[in-house]
């Protein structure tokens, strides 16, 4: 009875991965379309004076596209709930230029200038919420954490630098394992808010950009 008993209360607990276990993650990603600056090209005015007002001539806004790409990921579980990560990510986005306010011209113009390179390497960790599930063997988690942000340009000539932050949510749903005793297999799915700063850009300025990913995961 006490058998039965113990085991009934190992299937109803939550999944959870196996603490100092290694797992491996991998699948799609995708970030969100954000703007990287704008400019604005003026003419003297030919007013008299010294101070007549200036012509624009056109205005130019420049925003890198959104973009699907890989992920890996490589985690290890500190404990049944912590798990601290290492990440890196491909992506080839484009950077589009709209221009507007031309004169000669009437609408807006768009130049899709050209393709990007964009590599990420981050640390992060996720904290699986205690004793709560979605549904069935799906498990919510949360996660936050940074690195460092590789953008080449100008067909790979230009290397641009950067940083960035995330935080976000997600889940864990099991197709084996989670038991304590079996390894782990099952998707994950990420939503994350990014903060960018620097790579290609012509501001210093921080940018917010959305990000979302799926894929599966092995525990080893």
């Amino acid at each position: 009875m006490l058998a039965v008993a113990t085991a009934a209360l190992a299937q109803d607990a939550p999944p959870s991965l196996r603490r100092n276990h290694v797992t491996v993650s991998g699948g799609l990603t995708w970030w969100g379309s954000y703007p990287v600056g704008d400019a604005t090209a003026t003419l003297r005015g030919n007013g008299p004076g010294s101070s007549s007002p200036g012509f624009t001539l056109l205005r130019a806004e420049t925003e890198v596209d959104a973009s699907p790409g890989g992920e890996l990921r490589l985690g290890y579980a500190v404990t049944q709930a912590l798990t601290v990560e290492f990440a890196a990510g491909y992506q080839r986005p484009g950077l589009t230029t709209r221009i507007s306010g031309d004169a000669e011209v009437s609408g807006t113009t768009t130049l899709d200038a050209e393709e990007l390179v964009q590599l990420t390497l981050g640390a992060g960790v996720t904290w699986q919420v205690p004793r709560v599930r979605l549904a069935g063997r799906v498990r919510p988690f949360l996660s936050g954490g940074g690195g460092y942000l590789r953008q080449l340009y100008s067909e790979r000539t230009l290397v641009q630098t950067g940083r960035f932050y995330y935080a976000g949510a997600g889940a864990l749903a099991w197709l084996r394992g989670g038991d304590g005793i079996r390894r782990s297999l099952g998707l994950r799915a990420d939503a994350r808010a990014v903060w960018r700063h620097r790579g290609v850009e012509f501001a210093d300025t921080v940018r917010l950009v959305p990000s979302f990913g799926i894929g599966v995961f092995v525990e080893f």
